[in-house]
């Protein structure tokens, strides 16, 4: 068994304002008519006027990533044989629990629009099919509640090995893999803390599709 982790993805709520200085703070919206309305999940391309202001703006409101790597891990064939499930820890101590029949919606709106009401309600859609969100849960946690034999560690600064040959080696056991979910840079969460091995794809720097695609075509 596989447990597919993106860590510290770049998934968020918009950033809560207030409004000329007056009333309640409420989520940020779009300024532009041309704009997706009612999206509340940052996005870097649709909200450039409030990402700009925010740290870490070269990493921030990339969840087009996390759209990217559902696309690919659910609908994979080790993902439909059982074999392996899929989880988002974000950039906020948050995980998303994927549900083994989930499918992302291929167009990309409605994806921040299911995402959106997934931060809103803690959940979308319903059991095996559907997303359950759990708040205050780090990385650490969420390996404690998975429970692995061994953790396998992404990371250009690791040990350029095989990694079929590092999953095979652990066929007969559960394996958590960890994929950093974000453009640049390097995890926040202690990763290195928590991996047995730390191996790295080669010289040139991924994509997080890139990584991905090589971890499902390296599955037994």
């Amino acid at each position: 068994m596989i447990s597919l982790i993106l860590a510290d993805a770049e998934i968020e709520r918009m950033p809560m304002i207030c409004p000329d200085g007056e009333g309640p703070p409420k989520v940020c919206s779009a300024k532009d008519d041309a704009e997706p309305k009612g999206i509340i999940v940052l996005d870097s391309n649709l909200h450039r006027h409030i990402i700009d202001g925010l740290e870490d703006v070269d990493r921030r409101g990339r969840p087009d990533i996390v759209h990217s790597f559902l696309l690919l891990a659910q609908g994979s064939e080790a993902c439909k044989q059982g074999k392996l499930r899929a989880y988002i820890h974000t950039r906020g101590d948050e995980v998303v629990f994927i549900g083994s029949r989930y499918q992302p919606d291929q167009n990309y709106i409605a994806f921040l629009r299911s995402f959106g009401e997934l931060l809103d309600n803690g959940k979308v859609g319903e059991g095996e099919e559907g997303l359950r969100l759990v708040s205050n849960l780090d990385l650490k946690g969420l390996i404690r509640t998975l429970s692995p034999d061994r953790v396998i560690a992404l990371s250009p600064s690791g040990n350029e090995r095989d990694l079929a040959k590092s999953l095979r080696s652990s066929l007969e056991k559960h394996l958590a893999v960890i994929i950093g979910g974000f453009p640049e840079g390097d995890y926040h969460s202690p990763v290195y803390e928590l991996a047995d091995e730390r191996v790295s794809l080669g010289d040139e720097l991924l994509t997080v599709p890139d990584v991905t695609s090589q971890v499902l075509g390296s599955l037994p």
